[in-house]
This record gives structure tokens, C-alpha cells and sequence, in this order.
């Protein structure tokens, strides 16, 4: 039986992810840096749904993409559908940010997802079958100033998997791209952006609802989509203004919580 790929799985998205596919039936192989939280993920889904789990320790920032593939490999593990989930954001004036940490960004947000994409759609293309759902966001829609590299990351996500699903239609690979807005992670304070008015005021989606809308865009084969009607909203007029006013306006909410400040 093929097997799902989840990259990030330790916690957030990636995690309630690996319920999603779990609970359905799927065997799976779960990726994050951390064992500890790895490990117990596998065990209870293990327990919970009766599916094969394994799981693999990689710091995909360091380029340890081919440890993963070479750990399947290894141990004969057939992927059919890779979640490249795995990411990270950074809050700030780009200028005044810590450049070591938005090249570490770019490497996993980008060039992580590009190089596990291209190492499993071979096996994908040589066996006729593939899926993979990457996870853009909101910020795939527009610029983002304040978070200004993630945001370009972000919208690579999405370009990417839009023309590389057009390249592989006809080998019955279908690629999909999960576009969600803020969402109750451990994503802000990582990115120290829990002052920002997005986060503050706009953070009301469930990171379970986030993976089942992600499910559906992967059991519709549907090419991309934004969870949350708000969301819906905010990326259809991303879309339609001018750059120049899209970041004044995300710009906006993303500036600091002036209650946030106070406190």
C-alpha cells in the first residue's frame, strides 16, 4: 500500500494532517525535527486507526531532504502522496531582520519543498501514480510587508505548484496547494509576530479544519484553495488591487496591535 508523506508533522497543521490521512485508512511516514513528539504521534495513530506509521528525524533546513527519500528507500516504503506542509515565518522590518534566518526560511520553504517534490515525483512518474498537496497561504496572494520574505516564499508555493501540475497532468500525478490564512499554531510566536494585528484580531481557524479542507482539496483533486470565508475574501481582493495598494493594505493589519504595545 502506498504511503503519505507529511513533512512538519510534529505539531500544527502537519500533525492534525496526519490524523486526517490516518483516520481514513492511510499508512503513513511522518517528518519533523523533533523525535520525541514524532514518536508519540506514531504511536497513538498506530493505536487510534490500526495503520503502518513510521517517522524520520530531518532538519529540511539543512537540506536533508535526500535523508528522507533515502530513509523510504531504505526501508521500501512506496509514497504516493507527499504533503510538503514544513515551513516557517519571521516578523519584522526586513532591514533590520536577521539575514541567516531568512535564508533558512527560503531553504525550507522553498527549496525544501523543491527538492522533495522532485526526488518522490520520480517514483511517481515511473510507477503512474502521484499526489502532492503543498501548503502556500494567504500570503501566496499578495506582498506582505512586515513579513515581507515569507510572504515571497509563500507565493512561489503557489506558482510553482501551478505550473508543475500542468506539467503533470497527463501522468496521472495531480498536485494541489492549500492556501490558509492565520490559524491557531504555534506559527506566530515562532515567527514573533503575536504583537501583529493579524494575529491578534484575525487568528480564528482551527488548525483541524485547516488539514480537512486540505483533504478535500486532495480527495477533489481540486488545484488550489483557501480555507475560511475570510480568508476567501482577503485573497480574491489581494488578487484584484494593484500590488502597490495590496501592500498598504496588508501592511495595515499586519502592523503591531497597539494594545499589543501597550501591554
Amino acid at each position: 500500500m502506498r504511503r503519505v508523506l507529511i513533512t512538519g508533522a510534529s505539531s500544527g497543521i502537519g500533525k492534525e494532517f496526519a490524523t486526517s490521512f490516518g483516520s481514513r485508512g492511510f499508512d503513513l511516514v511522518l517528518t519533523g525535527r523533533r523525535e520525541e513528539e514524532l514518536s508519540s504521534l506514531k504511536e497513538r495513530l498506530i493505536v487510534d486507526y490500526h495503520i503502518k506509521a513510521d517517522y524520520v528525524c530531518a532538519d529540511l533546513q539543512k537540506g536533508e531532504a535526500q535523508k528522507i527519500y533515502d530513509f523510504c528507500k531504505e526501508k521500501r516504503i512506496e509514497v504516493g502522496v507527499l504533503v510538503n506542509n514544513a515551513g516557517f515565518g519571521d516578523y519584522g522590518l526586513f532591514i533590520n531582520s536577521d539575514i541567516e534566518k531568512q535564508d533558512q526560511m527560503i531553504d525550507l520553504n522553498c527549496k525544501a519543498l523543491v527538492d522533495l517534490t522532485y526526488l518522490f515525483l520520480q517514483d511517481m512518474k515511473n510507477s503512474g501514480y502521484g499526489k502532492i498537496i503543498n501548503v502556500g497561504s494567504i500570503a501566496s496572494f499578495m506582498p506582505g510587508p512586515y513579513m515581507s520574505v515569507y510572504y515571497a516564499t509563500k507565493a512561489f508555493v503557489l506558482s510553482f505548484s501551478m505550473a508543475l501540475r500542468e506539467e503533470v497532468k497527463d501522468l496521472n500525478i495531480d498536485v494541489v496547494t492549500l492556501c490558509p490564512g492565520p490559524t491557531k499554531t504555534s506559527f506566530a510566536k515562532n515567527a514573533s509576530a503575536s504583537n501583529a494585528k493579524v494575529f491578534d484580531k484575525l487568528v480564528t481557524r482551527d488548525a483541524r479544519k485547516v488539514a480537512e479542507y486540505g483533504y478535500k482539496l486532495f480527495s477533489q483533486n481540486i488545484p488550489y484553495g483557501v480555507e475560511g470565508l475570510i480568508n476567501k475574501a482577503g485573497a480574491f481582493f489581494g488578487r484584484q488591487l494593484p500590488l502597490s495598494w495590496s501592500a498598504k493594505a496588508v501592511g495595515f493589519v499586519q502592523s503591531k496591535s497597539r494594545k499589543k504595545e501597550k501591554e
